[in-house]
């Protein structure tokens, strides 16, 4: 961001300033991994993350999948079997731009 101020005597100054726009990270609450390319993948949305460490869980508390990396996200498999319809626990840990870390868990809806 460029910001240029002049006074009536036509003395100006001008200053720069790098501004970051930052999203909050959130998850939807269901999607469709049916290969339409429409909401395939459960993915974290928002950013940019200095970290990510994001997890889901079957509801027998077993880990299906683990991320570190805020540009993939689960594509409702487990063992390269599709996993059933069904409703699945995550957690998510990421760390903002600015050092800000921010905790969540919650539960997404698999639709086939």
């Amino acid at each position: 961001m460029v910001l240029t101020v002049s006074d009536i005597n036509d003395c100006s100054d001008t200053v720069s300033r790098i501004i970051s726009i930052a999203l909050l990270p959130v998850l939807p609450t269901g999607f469709t991994p049916n290969g339409d390319g429409a909401n395939d993948i459960f993915l974290i949305r928002g950013g940019p993350f200095k970290t990510v460490d994001f997890k889901v869980y079957n509801n027998w508390g077993e880990l299906i999948f683990s991320t570190n990396d805020g540009n993939i996200g689960w594509d409702g498999t487990f063992k390269g079997e599709n996993s059933p319809f069904g409703v699945y626990t995550w957690t998510f840990v990421v760390e903002m731009g600015n050092g800000q870390v921010i905790k969540k868990t919650g539960d997404v809806t698999l639709i086939r």
